[in-house]
């Protein structure tokens, strides 16, 4: 099978040299979750990616993204050229689109795209007017809750990724909403993959290990006032992650010897970190909304490392992961705090069986070739 990617991810090598570019954080959710996607379609499929890099010119230190194509094992990344203001920006990508499809072997192929970027449903759109291509979209969240967007965003998105061939969501909530005609779906909650960190020297002390988005929306001010509450003097806090006010954060965190701020940290890093923990924390509120059309994928990611975790309670993983993740019923300062002081009481046995199990039924679930074998079944139907 032939597959062409649309997206706005890049190799994991390639982008941790882009992101080095930017005078911001970036969120890094869209780009992990579609790499693995790439990777695990690539273990049986030959996978070329139409990869459409943000771009902005104005908080970005270089001023070009030059063209550029890479092949590895199946898969060949065709980075489009971005330069210029908005306009130009937009205009310049169905033409540089163009000349990597002169590069690839369309004949029974199939489009798989994310449906939640505007550059990208757009420049589809104009290409796939000339192939008549099958077309599958990935919904990973509503476009409603992306942050800063106008309501004109969310109605592009749903009306031109409403009639595509299929469908792939993470929740049911997000295929009702993308897929009004109940054309042929898939439901797959993530993505995971061996826990492979870099090498760290071995902390002194034993730690709780959150890495996520820093904003009070999300929970950490909360977990950093439930920690202090623990006043264990024996165990600390580290927190790394993306966005929010790092001057906030460490105003929040005080005079606290036991809670380090270490920054946004490269992935492998991050992933060390997560193994050697005592519990990884995520303390993202729930919400209907959020609840819907959202999975928590550092529950995910979390559970990959083979420790405990600790989770604000989500509809759809509790009921797949009900003994294998400590769950507590909200986000408020007393719940995350019972989570903690729960990791504590446990042996250290304990800890150890409760991170297995989990790191089992989850590779079980949502290993790259668990998500290859699925999701090539469920493309095969697009070919009959």
């Amino acid at each position: 099978m032939k597959i062409i990617y649309f997206t706005t991810a890049q190799n994991e090598v390639d982008y941790r040299s882009f992101i080095k570019n930017w005078k911001i954080a970036l969120n890094p959710s869209n780009q992990n979750f579609h790499n693995k996607m790439i990777r695990a379609l690539a273990i049986d499929n030959q996978v070329d990616v139409i990869s459409i890099r943000p771009f902005s010119h104005s908080l970005m230190k270089i001023k070009k993204l030059p063209r550029e194509e890479k092949t590895k094992d199946n898969i060949t990344w065709h980075y489009l050229k971005r330069c210029g203001l908005k306009l130009r920006n937009m205009l310049q990508l169905v033409p540089e689109a163009k000349k990597a499809f002169k590069n690839i072997d369309t004949k029974d192929a199939i489009i798989i795209t994310d449906t939640i970027n505007q550059s990208v449903v757009h420049t589809l759109e104009k290409i796939n007017k000339k192939y008549k291509l099958p077309v599958i979209g990935v919904c990973t969240d509503s476009p409603s809750n992306i942050s800063g967007t106008k309501k004109s965003f969310t109605k592009y998105l749903l009306s031109h990724c409403s009639d595509y061939s299929g469908y792939i969501a993470l929740t049911k909530a997000l295929n009702k909403i993308y897929n009004p005609s109940s054309k042929p779906s898939y439901i797959l909650e993530g993505i995971v993959e061996e826990n492979e960190g870099s090498s760290l020297e071995e902390n002194a002390k034993k730690y709780f290990f959150f890495g996520g988005a820093l904003m009070p929306k999300y929970g950490v001010f909360n977990l950093i006032k439930a920690f202090k509450n623990l006043k264990d003097e024996n165990v600390d806090l580290l927190i790394c992650g993306h966005h929010g006010d790092k001057n906030q954060i460490r105003a929040e965190i005080g005079k606290n010897q036991n809670i380090k701020f270490l920054g946004l940290l490269p992935v492998n890093k991050v992933l060390e970190y997560e193994r050697k923990s005592l519990a990884m924390i995520n303390p993202r509120p729930f919400s209907e909304d959020l609840d819907r059309f959202s999975i928590p994928s550092k529950t995910l990611e979390y559970m990959s490392a083979g420790r405990p975790v600790i989770s604000v309670k989500n509809t759809i993983l509790k009921e797949k992961f009900p003994n294998e993740i400590i769950w507590v019923d909200s986000y408020e300062v007393h719940d995350l705090e019972a989570g903690l002081k729960q990791v504590l009481a446990m042996s250290e046995k304990e800890r150890t069986k409760l991170g297995n199990d989990a790191k089992n039924r989850v590779f079980t679930l949502y290993s790259l070739k668990s998500v290859s074998t699925n999701i090539n079944y469920f493309l095969k139907q697009f070919f009959s």
